[in-house]
């Protein structure tokens, strides 16, 4: 019995050796590995990694004070002691990354690459928006504004007169048919059912004139009692008259229509040559001279 106590705690100092060894090892591995592992993760160009690198950096160095401290603490919780206040920038134990990430020192390292992110990204910004102002005043920029605005306005140019080209087409194919309306109204009916007939129609012509006139924006040449113009009116007929002066237009023989300047039709009139007495002296005058 004597020799087995002193044989066990030879075994226990034995045994308590080589876990201290052990201990010692496997903390120089970690400090080795987390060296490592900061110096790999530093060369990442990502700010977020970065980050997180410094922050691991920094509490790496009080890593192995938080592990001492923990376990004094725990040891002296088992040996009745406590009240040991514990490092606030410490990461929490049993945590482990999510520890790390939420720690004051990891946060602090995370707004100051942030920041100078962001003061990277303003002045980046400020030199395009520099380098754009001065490129938008550059004669080449402006040449190319003026082209755009010359071709903008030839587009709209071509599109309005291809309008008024497809509706002066239309308004041409509607103009035989006002052209019978017309001829049918002046015409003098004896019977009363042909001139109810008559009437029930130019309802019928009013609203025919009202699509030419105001939804395809045509205008009626007002002729009659103008000058003869050889522009806007067509001489059909001449004859002499007492009311109307010479070269003037006596009456409107076949409606005339134009859309703004340019001419659909011209009006068909009659054109007066002055008084017949004036043309039978001058005539006279004539003869007596002869």
């Amino acid at each position: 019995g004597r020799g087995t106590k002193p044989m066990m705690i030879a075994r226990r100092s034995v045994l308590f050796i080589v876990l201290v060894a052990a201990a010692h090892s496997a903390s120089a591995l970690v400090v080795g590995t987390r060296a490592y592992a900061t110096r790999v993760c530093l060369s990442n160009t990502r700010p977020s990694a970065r980050v997180f690198c410094l922050a691991a950096a920094d509490e790496g160095e009080g890593a192995n004070d938080v592990a001492a401290d923990s376990n004094v603490e725990s040891n002296a919780d088992t040996e009745g002691a406590g009240g040991e206040e514990v490092d606030p920038d410490a990461a929490p134990e049993g945590e482990g990354a999510d520890g790390l990430l939420n720690s004051p020192a990891f946060l602090k390292k995370k707004i100051e690459v942030l920041e100078d992110e962001l003061t990277k990204l303003t002045a980046e910004k400020e030199e395009l928006a520099a380098k754009l102002e001065d490129e938008a005043k550059s004669p080449m920029v402006l040449r190319l504004q003026a082209d755009f605005e010359n071709l903008r306005r030839r587009t709209n140019e071509q599109l309005l007169e291809q309008r008024e080209t497809a509706t002066v087409d239309v308004i041409k194919q509607l103009l035989p048919v006002i052209d019978n309306f017309d001829r049918a109204g002046s015409l003098k009916l004896a019977s009363e059912d042909a001139v109810k007939v008559q009437n029930s129609y130019k309802q019928l012509y009013k609203q025919l004139l009202d699509v030419v006139t105001k939804n395809l924006g045509a205008a009626e040449i007002e002729a009659e009692g103008a000058e003869f113009d050889f522009n806007l009116h067509e001489a059909i007929t001449r004859q002499p008259s007492e009311d109307v002066p010479e070269n003037h237009v006596i009456s409107v023989m076949q409606r005339g229509f134009k859309i703004g300047e340019k001419l659909v039709r011209p009006a068909g009139v009659m054109v007066s040559m002055g008084s017949p007495s004036g043309s039978s002296s001058s005539g006279g005058d004539g003869n007596a001279a002869k």
